[in-house]
């Protein structure tokens, strides 16, 4: 039996009705809106941001995943979740994956003349080592751009449908029967701090992400580590409160996409990221700061290497093969090894390009010259790197890294090792074959301190083939739904593009159910 405290009775009266509430407006929300929408129901967006978009802002957007063998794919997915996703889950994502190019031949995006599955290894199959994984390949239906634009196109036909959105909203409380549980409409605060009573004659759709940035909730459900993730400093866990308020079971809360950077947040939510490395893409390769110069390392707290610098994407698996070296732990203090971690530069690299980037849309770019950001103190200069090493403060933080600076000693040491292999063409510390160039020019930089950044959550309420929010006895919650990362069906694995493909099918599942549903107030 739940122990959910519910209100013991409702509002009097309802300050508006709709037939179904979503809740958030990233790329699922917008789905579920469209859907929603597009079927004849009244349908009110709830975004607590003063934009929409979410994590969407972060994406590559014209490649998804697809499935040549529906049963060799099934088999994939339950090794890449570890076996903690029902099988009905995997099968409607599967049976999703068959609408998605008619899906997106919508979105107003030139479609490719002749869309065929793909396979490159470390992308699709991001694991080809795992059972089934020859089934699950890539596929591009449309020549969409990267960053939001994906998910403004959703917006404007949920929009065009007759959706109607309220930023600034946020949602602080479900409504549910005080007997039945069944969730009858939302608690919503104004941009004016007022609160509204809203029905939800049909249904609820919680779309409001991960817990990227709670600090709380990664603590408790990822690592004691300081991590950062990238995309919208408003994805809180918000939906996940919300719904264990109402009783949810939770899952996957441990799984997260990363990390693939080292990140530096100079701004809650503004967060600038190292360089990832993909040839069939030329990411990191064509960076001029790399290119055109190529005197650049990480080092960690201890002052040394400890990583290539230059590692290809695709032999990491979304991060997921940085994580043993990345949180290292020395057991005798205990802390961890490599954390923070920082950019060492010289001047032939400061004035090459920029040496930090970001992969959220919305953030702006780091200046090509680096000088804006050393004004802002961004960037740490000195004339020698005895001296830089100083100024490389690390902070305490407890049970992760003991208060200091950088050993200059070390410092020293490490890139005098550095720029000997560079002359002999030879990484002898981390192999690192391309852009061996000696750091030999001042004056010196580093950025930092640095931490391990991550893309996304998965966890959250767990939920049915219908996008039904379960209770702790797998029994659905009535009229409530989570889509996207609000309890995504990912395990303790993923594959690259997944998300994408999951936020479309889930957005239309929980749609197309909830408008079935017959409205609570007419029984």
């Amino acid at each position: 039996m739940s122990t959910v405290a519910r209100p013991t009775r409702l509002p009097t009266t309802w300050d508006r009705e709709v037939d179904i509430v979503v809740v958030g407006y990233g790329g699922s929300g917008a789905t579920a809106a469209f859907s929603a929408a597009e079927a004849g129901a009244e349908v009110l967006v709830l975004e607590k941001g003063e934009t929409g978009g979410g994590n969407s802002a972060c994406i590559a957007g014209s490649l998804l995943v697809t499935s040549v063998d529906d049963e060799e794919s099934l088999t994939y997915l339950d090794w890449m979740c570890g076996g903690q996703t029902d099988e009905g889950v995997l099968k409607a994502y599967l049976d999703g994956l068959k609408d998605l190019a008619d899906f997106q031949s919508r979105l107003g995006f030139d479609l490719k003349p002749d869309p065929r599955p793909f396979r490159a290894d470390g992308f699709f199959p991001e694991y080809p080592g795992a059972p089934g994984s020859d089934a699950f390949l890539g596929v591009s239906y449309i020549a969409a751009p990267g960053g939001a634009a994906l998910y403004e196109s959703i917006a404007r036909l949920a929009e065009g449908a007759g959706a109607k959105v309220e930023y600034s909203t946020p949602v602080v409380q479900l409504i549910q029967h005080p007997d039945s549980g069944e969730v009858l409409g939302v608690v919503a605060e104004t941009p004016d701090g007022s609160r509204i009573s809203v029905k939800a004659r049909q249904g609820t759709i919680l779309a409001t992400g991960g817990f990227e940035f709670n600090e709380e909730m990664r603590r408790q459900y990822l690592t004691h580590c300081p991590i950062l993730f990238l995309g919208s400093p408003n994805l809180t866990g918000d939906g996940i409160t919300l719904a264990q308020q109402a009783g949810a079971k939770l899952w996957h809360m441990s799984s997260a996409a990363g990390p693939l950077y080292w990140g530096l947040e100079v701004e809650p939510g503004r967060v600038y990221v190292t360089y990832d490395f993909m040839k069939m893409a030329s990411f990191g390769h064509s960076a001029p700061v790399f290119k055109d110069a190529g005197s650049v390392i990480w080092v960690d707290k201890q002052g040394r290497r400890f990583h290539d610098e230059t590692t290809e994407t695709g032999t990491v698996h979304h991060g997921y093969g940085n994580r043993e070296k990345w949180f290292a732990m020395d057991v005798e203090v205990p802390e961890f090894v490599h954390v923070p971690a920082y950019v060492i530069f010289d001047e032939k690299a400061r004035a090459a390009g920029a040496v930090m980037t970001t992969l959220n849309s919305r953030t702006p770019a780091w200046s090509e010259d680096n000088l804006a950001e050393l004004d802002k103190g961004w960037i740490i200069q000195a004339d020698t790197l005895e001296e830089l090493a100083v100024k490389c403060r690390i902070p305490t933080i407890p049970g992760a890294s003991r208060g200091g600076h950088l050993d200059a000693e070390q410092l020293v040491a490490t890139v005098r090792q550095w720029n000997d292999d560079c002359a002999r063409g030879t990484d002898s510390s981390q192999g690192r074959e391309i852009f061996l160039t000696p750091l030999d020019t001042g004056p010196y930089y580093a950025v930092g301190p640095l931490y391990p950044t991550f893309v996304n959550t998965h966890g959250g309420p767990k939920h049915d083939p219908d996008q039904r929010v379960l209770d702790h006895a797998d029994v659905p919650i009535p009229r409530l739904y989570a889509v996207g990362e609000c309890g995504s069906m990912w395990g303790p694995y993923y594959n690259s593009m997944g998300d994408i493909a999951e936020f479309i099918i889930s957005g239309r599942n929980a749609a197309r159910h909830a408008v079935q549903e017959g409205p609570w107030d007419a029984m």
